[in-house]
């Protein structure tokens, strides 16, 4: 048994992160996780919300420990199970756990310690498992986890989890591109293992929204085959926004950037400003169909790199 592990009779446990992945769930209503890596804290809340495959809803300790107090609606459906995650908890949740109703709980702590009186009682009740969130490198179970739905040769797992062992988002975000192809030839998958970051990819679209067709050219021969989809998708969210400013074509002082589907950030503004003296509706509604259809003939055609970047400048032009 590890060292950081301790388990109690009547099924109650402590464990540390990679025992979380040999450990059976179902007989745990609550679930305590403390420490001082906030990463971990991250994946242990993935994990389990992925593993127990119920609603995921947050509420703060205020909201909680009200609902515990009153009395429960007997209109309220109860045969919906609900993953409620609850963070940086305080001493005041023990007196309340007995009146929890329905579902599974997360807490987490960030202060809590060993020896707190919040891990003391998490780890020894039966119906609780205490975890540890310190700093952990990626394992094997973690990385089995996380590629669990994708078929990769073994020969190229074992590239992934060396290449990405100490980059857990760096992981995430690969096999996510990953999916989004579908069914990659062997090949290509080494193409998987060296891609910009997900804000270098976002500053790309800016000469495209500017219509600089110069700077376009220059971008284009930076994506990499891996890429190219999320490259797409990174242009259709930012010509879609777009596409819900041309009404203000006329009046950008009007603009209410915050409430638009997917809010502008300060720095941004200007760049929409500009882009919008650049592109008609009719033009961007192409451009967007453009994009949607270029995916799929990636995925289903196997479209080459020089074609795509063809089709996009001459849209751009």
């Amino acid at each position: 048994m590890l060292a950081s592990e301790k388990t109690h009779r009547g099924g109650s446990v402590k464990i540390n992160f990679p025992s979380l992945f040999k450990t059976p769930l179902n007989h745990y209503k609550f679930f305590f996780i403390y420490g001082n890596d906030l990463s971990v804290f991250d994946r242990i809340i993935f994990f389990l919300n992925q593993k127990l495959s119920f609603s995921l809803q947050i509420k703060s300790e205020k909201e909680l420990l009200t609902n515990s107090c009153s009395q429960q609606s007997l209109f309220e459906d109860t045969q919906n199970k609900f993953l409620n995650l609850t963070l940086n908890v305080s001493d005041k949740i023990l007196n309340h756990i007995d009146q929890m109703g329905e579902g599974i709980f997360i807490f987490t702590s960030e202060k809590a310690r060993a020896q707190s009186k919040l891990v003391t009682h998490f780890s020894s009740s039966p119906l609780s498992l205490a975890i540890a969130a310190y700093a952990s490198p990626l394992t094997t179970s973690e990385f089995d986890f996380l590629a669990s739905d994708l078929n990769l040769p073994a020969p190229f797992q074992g590239l992934l989890f060396k290449t990405y062992q100490n980059d857990y988002m760096g992981l995430l975000a690969t096999l996510e591109k990953i999916k989004l192809y579908g069914d990659v030839p062997d090949s290509a998958y080494t193409a998987f293992l060296e891609s910009p970051s997900s804000e270098d990819i976002q500053s790309s679209n800016h000469p495209f929204l500017l219509r600089n067709v110069k700077k376009v050219s220059e971008i284009l021969l930076t994506v990499n085959a891996s890429d190219m989809i999320p490259f797409l998708r990174s242009l259709l969210r930012s010509f879609q926004t777009l596409y819900e400013l041309m009404p203000f074509k006329q009046k950008p002082d009007s603009i209410v950037w915050q409430k638009l589907q997917t809010p502008v950030f300060f720095k941004d503004q200007p760049l929409y400003q500009a882009a919008l003296l650049r592109w008609r509706i009719d033009e961007i509604s192409l451009f967007l169909e453009s994009l949607l259809k270029l995916e799929c003939k990636i995925k289903y055609e196997r479209i080459t790199l020089s074609q795509v970047s063809q089709e996009l400048l001459q849209i751009v032009k």
